[in-house]
């Protein structure tokens, strides 16, 4: 036996002894000394794992704090509006962002912004050599600006190879290669340059034909620009916009209605024009406020119960009463997030204080509802800005101001830092403390078996000696009642 000293083993069962199980004797004795012991390291390794476990709560509910903020860090994300348009063959509505503000606007297309176009020589085939197989420069220069010199390579003096080449070049124009029957007997190489006015260009080459016919009236070049022939000329839109007459370089306009993307399909006539209603729903970022309102305190919570050593909370309850410093560290962290001020104010609308955010006087954050349909009502842009800078998908590593959104998150990351995160550095530091707990254990189990062990061995001697005992009171006792008897027949 290895915990069992054997001659005692023997003792007892020959009836021997004292006739005290000093076996069982021996195993209470250390359990009386080892039990405390044991007891509180235990204790000590389920408030370890406790205190592990809250950590992982109040982690999980700043995360979820933090991703409020971030749904609050672009303009495009504040409201939900949607624009239509009473004409789309005319006027129509590809894209809308939160920065966009209820209202009709009526835009009138007097034209349509144009691209040049220009229209090369014919070939018979996509692979017809224009050079006999040798290479050549083209060069694209535009009406402003620096011109590009495309390098045709020998072998490549092609059709294809020269619209392969002007593409790779990123010259400012865009080639195409375009068959003009079914048979494919007749090509023709498509410029296409930027829409607007400005964008001209003109194509010439190191070759006898030099321009390639590009500019030939023969080849359908027909239209003039200052002398330049071309297949259409570059051209600006015109429109009116609610009676201001503007030109933009592109049919494409995000400038004319804020957080509006418009698209100009065709022109109008006789002083027509198409009306773009905007509405915008501000009730998107009040249910974002609300929200975050909600989860605010749903970290406070956290805190109170995590801290509070007559929680009835059974899991977590108190779990950080002994790590106050935690508990006033994250409580700071999101007040501060909340209520900072932030780095681009706009207006009279500096925090969230302004918007009707607040916090009482028990801690808990409270929205006051009214407050914020006032200032969104007549300053939402002001609030757009306080909150993400007016823009949309920045980068915090810029070195920008990006609005208290972004603020927020950047003061809260301090916490859940995957490296020097306060959650993370508690965890560890838990569980380092678990480990030494459970190596104390051990250590103690080795002591408490050599104890138990000695109780044993010490039992067993005293065991001996009585055995030793009750068999001389045995023999003597023999030895006296035979002397009684001696002469007796």
């Amino acid at each position: 036996m290895s915990t069992e000293n054997v001659a005692s083993t023997v003792l007892l069962g020959m009836g021997k002894g004292s006739g005290i199980d000093i076996i069982k004797l021996a195993r209470d004795l250390t359990d009386v000394e080892k039990a405390p012991r044991e007891s509180k390291l235990n204790a000590s390794i389920e408030a370890s794992e406790a205190k592990i476990s809250g950590l992982a709560v109040l982690k999980f509910n700043v995360q979820l704090l933090i991703d409020q903020f971030n749904s609050l860090n672009d303009a495009s994300e504040l409201a939900t509006p949607t624009a239509t348009s009473s004409d789309i063959t005319k006027v129509s509505v590809t894209a809308t962002d939160g920065s966009a503000l209820s209202g009709i606007s009526d835009i009138g297309v007097t034209a349509l912004a144009a691209a040049q176009r220009n229209k090369s020589n014919q070939y018979t085939s996509t692979t017809q050599s224009v050079n006999s197989g040798n290479a050549f420069t083209l060069t694209v220069t535009p009406g402003t600006g620096t011109a590009t010199n495309v390098s045709i390579e020998a072998g490549n003096d092609t059709p294809q190879g020269i619209v392969n080449a002007i593409n790779a070049a990123n010259a400012g124009v865009n080639a195409t290669l375009l068959a003009e029957d079914s048979s494919g007997s007749n090509y023709r190489i498509m410029l296409d340059g930027a829409t607007g006015a400005a964008n001209s260009f003109t194509i010439s080459s190191t070759l006898g034909d030099s321009d390639l016919g590009f500019h030939d009236t023969t080849n359908g070049n027909t239209t003039d620009n200052s002398g330049l022939k071309s297949l259409q000329n570059p051209a600006d839109a015109a429109l009116t916009y609610n009676g201001v007459s503007i030109t933009r370089t592109s049919n494409n306009l995000n400038d004319v209605i804020p957080g509006v993307t418009l698209s100009l399909n065709a022109t109008h006539s006789g002083g027509a024009t198409t009306s773009v209603n905007v509405v915008s729903d501000q009730t998107t970022l009040k249910t974002k406020l609300q929200d975050l309102v909600t989860l605010y305190n749903d970290v406070k919570f956290a805190l109170d119960e995590l801290s509070n050593v007559d929680s009835e909370e059974e899991e977590v309850g108190g779990a950080l009463a002994g790590d106050l410093a935690t508990i006033r560290t994250v409580r700071d962290t999101i007040y501060q997030a909340v209520t900072q001020d932030s780095s681009t104010p706009s207006g009279n609308i500096k925090a969230m204080r302004d918007i009707g955010v607040s916090v009482d006087r028990e801690g808990k954050l409270i929205f006051t509802e009214s407050t914020y349909d006032t200032v969104a009502a007549s300053n939402f842009d002001d609030i757009s800005t306080m909150l993400s800078a007016g823009n949309n998908n920045q980068s915090r590593y810029d070195g920008q101001s990006q609005g208290l959104a972004t603020d927020a998150v950047i003061k809260l990351e301090t916490l859940t830092d995957s490296i020097s995160g306060i959650f993370v550095t508690r965890t560890a530091s838990a569980q380092t403390a678990i480990k030494r707990y459970e190596a104390d254990l051990q250590t103690l189990e080795t002591r408490m078996e050599a104890v138990y062990q000695r109780y044993l061995q010490q039992f067993t001697v005293m065991e001996s000696l009585v055995n030793t005992l009750n068999s001389t009171r045995e023999s003597m006792a023999t030895t006296w009642e035979n002397m009684g008897n001696f002469g007796k027949d």
